[in-house]
């Protein structure tokens, strides 16, 4: 057992996951997995699929630049593992926010949508999001996957527009080390047994986008505006324009 946020965390039940690092705070963990990462490049050294999580990030990323992640008021943490031969990279960002989002849904009962690509929202209002970075050297590719969830607390005093919290959503506050275990569980048994030919139609029943929807996608700087025709096989997103469908590899959803 290791102690977590005022709470323990029980990796012994885990068959994919091997090593569990709690901190209680650090800049970033996903700068602190990069190191990691590099770091076991340089020495030519097997990586174990790994944990890093701090109760406070004050240097945590997000796509788009710096993620609100004060101490002991949400769940903050990046797990590394090796792609496997074949593995289709472009989709283990869908699938790592669906399969925190239904631990979510299944721990709180708060109706925990998607958001293309990555994100995680309740009706219009964001509480968590996935950041996914990959480095490779040879023939080797290994991921540093970083997860956010905004746990305690109200939407306002993260200062932070459209944001919302579990707490908030839920009008009860949560313990975090048990439902970090839950996330953690959802992710261990997923990454045992992965069935990536199912996670494009899984993620699209789970999202909060629905065929016809109009979307406005910001990329390169540019707008793109069309009728949202669910993803490709990669878990790009499909738009019906104009000019016919586009496949949309990557951007962020500004209207929707």
């Amino acid at each position: 057992m290791i102690a977590f946020a005022g709470g323990r965390l029980d990796p012994r039940r885990w068959r994919s996951l091997e090593n569990l690092t709690c901190l209680e705070e650090t800049k970033s963990s996903n700068d602190l997995a990069r190191e990691v990462i590099h770091l076991y490049f340089q020495e030519e050294q097997e990586l174990s699929p790994s944990v890093f999580v701090a109760e406070g990030q004050p240097g945590a990323r997000g796509r788009h630049g710096q993620w609100v992640a004060p101490k002991g008021r949400g769940l903050y943490w990046t797990f590394v593992r090796r792609a496997e031969e074949g593995e289709p990279i472009s989709l283990v960002p869908i699938a790592v926010a669906r399969w925190v989002r239904d631990a979510l849904r299944a721990s709180t009962r708060v109706s925990v949508g998607l958001k293309w690509p990555n994100d995680l929202y309740v009706g219009h209002k964001k509480l968590g999001g996935i950041l996914v970075e990959s480095f490779t050297q040879g023939a080797e590719t290994r991921m540093a996957v970083g997860v956010g969830i905004n746990v305690l607390g109200s939407s306002k005093a993260l200062g932070v527009p459209q944001a919302t919290t579990l707490e908030e959503e839920a009008g009860r506050p949560f313990s975090l080390a048990p439902l970090l275990q839950k996330m953690l569980d959802r992710l261990d048994t997923e990454l045992s047994g992965p069935r990536w030919e199912l996670e494009v139609a899984k993620w699209e029943s789970a999202s909060i986008h629905h065929p016809g929807d109009r979307l406005t996608v910001r990329r390169n700087g540019e707008e793109l505006t069309g009728e949202y025709a669910g993803l490709s096989r990669e878990g790009f997103l499909r738009l019906k324009t104009e000019t016919g469908e586009t496949v949309v590899a990557n951007g962020e959803v500004s209207k929707w």
